[in-house]
């Protein structure tokens, strides 16, 4: 199953050092297309799903962060049991995981533009993909826009 994860500096540490798996603690948050998420919404592929738990991941990343910082989002895929509903106020998308579990990332995405600008914008924030072998490109790109 393919989750999104609002970047921590856990995570951080682990993309600087290999990039191509993070590990997960239990509990922790993500977004994810559940069978609850597809019931929610029938009739809306597969593709439009994804979209809006990925946009929900970075809506959440942007609101842990200032405004001035452009967010990142970890896809990554862990097994299919792994995860299950998160409380109501997750979304529709909202998960948290289980138990510990190690994921493969499956690639990385940055937002074009801070929160600010983002929010101003008033449209879903345009994102750059990044592959798992670009982790330190993304975590550059990241940190070129809050000055770091």
């Amino acid at each position: 199953m393919r989750i999104y994860l609002p970047l921590t500096d856990q995570d951080r540490r682990m993309l600087e050092i290999a990039g191509t798996r993070v590990d997960l603690e239990a509990g922790r948050a993500a977004w994810a297309v559940t069978a609850e998420a597809r019931a929610d919404r029938p009739g809306e592929d597969e593709e439009d799903l994804e979209y809006e738990a990925l946009q929900d991941a970075v809506h959440i990343a942007f609101s842990a962060g200032p405004s001035t910082a452009r967010a990142l989002v970890i896809a990554a895929d862990v097994q299919d049991g792994a995860p299950s509903p998160a409380a109501e106020d997750a979304g529709v998308f909202g998960v948290v995981l289980r138990e510990e579990a190690s994921a493969r990332i499956a690639s990385l995405h940055v937002t074009e533009q801070d929160a600010a600008a983002a929010d101003a914008d008033d449209t879903d924030p345009a994102l750059l993909w990044f592959d798992t072998s670009e982790a330190t490109d993304a975590l550059a790109f990241l940190d070129a826009a809050s000055g770091s």
